[in-house]
């Protein structure tokens, strides 16, 4: 069987990314959020009232890419940790072996 290598670096990197993606899809939709609130009193009527929707629909599309890198972001830790996980125990083993034989 060939020899299975992981690079935990790069896990551990991909898990900083989505962490990061997380926190930047949760700022920009609460960003963008305090912004379509806060636009200027004298805009009303049927512009406003589409705004408002267009604005409730990307919103949705936000907290659903914001809900994804979240459960990207648990995927690439819970890899990590197994891989880790394993790593450790298949050193441990093979010392323990090394050491039995010697």
């Amino acid at each position: 069987m060939p020899e299975q290598q992981v690079d935990l670096a790069s896990l551990e990197q991909l898990v900083t990314q989505m962490e990061t993606l997380v926190t930047y899809c949760d700022a920009l939709r609460q960003g963008a959020g305090g912004f379509a609130y806060m636009l200027p009193a004298d805009w009303q009527g049927p512009a406003m009232m589409s705004f408002l929707g267009s604005f409730e629909a990307w919103s949705v599309g936000a907290q659903g890419l914001s809900d994804s890198a979240q459960g990207l972001h648990e995927l690439a830790k819970a890899v990590h940790t197994a891989y880790s996980t394993t790593v450790e125990n298949l050193d441990t083993a093979w010392s323990e072996t090394a050491a039995s034989l010697a």
